[in-house]
């Protein structure tokens, strides 16, 4: 996993125990891939803030993900169910070749579904709604 891609997943995970300034600076370099002086344009400070910033968000996120582990948990989870889908796909694949099994292979098709349907939240997890500031 590339740096990039990793620090996007702890943003995504923990960037809202930052301070809003941190979050969209770490935001706009990671996400949507400002160089450092254009950051440091639209917040009127030094490249040099701007690198510090994200050094010191970087640390945090590395922090929180040392101490509470989501990241891992959620990989752990993700490998799981790939595991869970290829028992499965075995399954059907021998279920499949009986013609006395051929109902148990149409179950099979719908975990197997299931279970894609699952590794496709973690390609395009769901953006989390923030609760409303009134």
């Amino acid at each position: 996993m590339s740096k990039n891609l990793g620090m996007c997943q702890l943003l995504d995970l923990y960037g809202g125990l930052l301070t809003e300034k941190q979050r969209d600076i770490m935001d706009m370099y990671y996400n949507d891939d400002f160089s450092l002086g254009e950051i440091a344009d639209h917040y009127d400070i030094s490249r040099q803030g701007v690198h510090d910033a994200i050094k010191r968000g970087d640390e945090a996120l590395e922090e929180y993900e040392s101490k509470l582990g989501l990241l891992d948990a959620d990989n752990a989870h993700k490998q799981e169910i790939l595991e869970y889908k290829k028992l499965a796909l075995d399954a059907f694949n021998e279920c499949n070749a009986h013609r006395s099994f051929r109902s148990v292979a149409e179950k099979i098709v719908t975990l197997l579904e299931t279970f894609d349907e699952r590794l496709a939240d973690y390609e395009n997890p769901e953006p989390q709604e923030e609760e409303s500031k009134d």
